[in-house]
C-alpha cells in the first residue's frame, strides 16, 4: 500500500507544476541568506526536502550564484511602473512594503538595505525538478 504523506499547500502546488511538466525537468530558482560568502547552504527549503525526503521528486542542482536578489529587484521594478524617477523616499517605501509584507517568508539577512537600489545579496540556486512516480 502506498503511504501518503501530510502536504503543504506549497508542496502541492510544486507537484501539481512539476506534473504538469512531466516529459521535462520543470527549471526553478529560490533564494537563500548569505552566512557565508564562502559556502553556499547545503540543502534545500523545507518544502522542497520534504517532497525529496518522500520520495515524491528529484532535484538536479543547474547552479548556484552569489548576486543581488531577483526577487527583490523584480519587487522594485514593478513598484516602479508608475514612477518617472523614484527617489530615496519611493525605496523607504518600498523597502517598508515589502520587508513588512514578506517578513513570514524571508530570513532578516534578505531585507533589502536602507541605501537606495540596495538589494541583498543572496546565493540563488536553480534547480531542476522532475516528480518520481509513487510504487507499492
Amino acid at each position: 500500500m502506498i503511504s501518503i504523506p501530510s502536504l503543504t499547500l506549497e508542496q502541492l502546488e510544486l507537484l501539481r507544476l512539476a506534473k504538469e511538466h512531466s516529459v521535462e525537468e520543470l527549471e526553478l530558482a529560490y533564494e537563500s541568506p548569505v552566512n557565508s560568502a564562502v559556502e553556499p547552504p547545503v540543502g534545500h527549503p523545507a518544502f522542497i526536502q520534504g517532497l525529496l525526503n518522500a520520495g515524491l521528486i528529484l532535484v538536479k542542482n543547474k547552479g548556484t550564484f552569489l548576486r543581488a536578489s531577483e526577487y527583490q529587484q523584480e519587487s522594485w521594478a514593478k513598484f516602479c511602473e508608475d514612477i518617472d524617477h523614484p527617489t530615496q523616499g519611493d525605496w523607504d517605501q518600498w523597502r517598508k512594503v515589502f520587508i513588512s509584507s514578506n517578513k513570514e517568508e524571508i530570513d532578516f539577512l534578505m531585507h533589502p538595505g536602507k541605501s537606495f537600489k540596495k538589494f541583498s545579496n543572496v546565493w540563488i540556486r536553480k534547480i531542476g525538478v522532475k516528480v518520481v512516480q509513487p510504487r507499492n
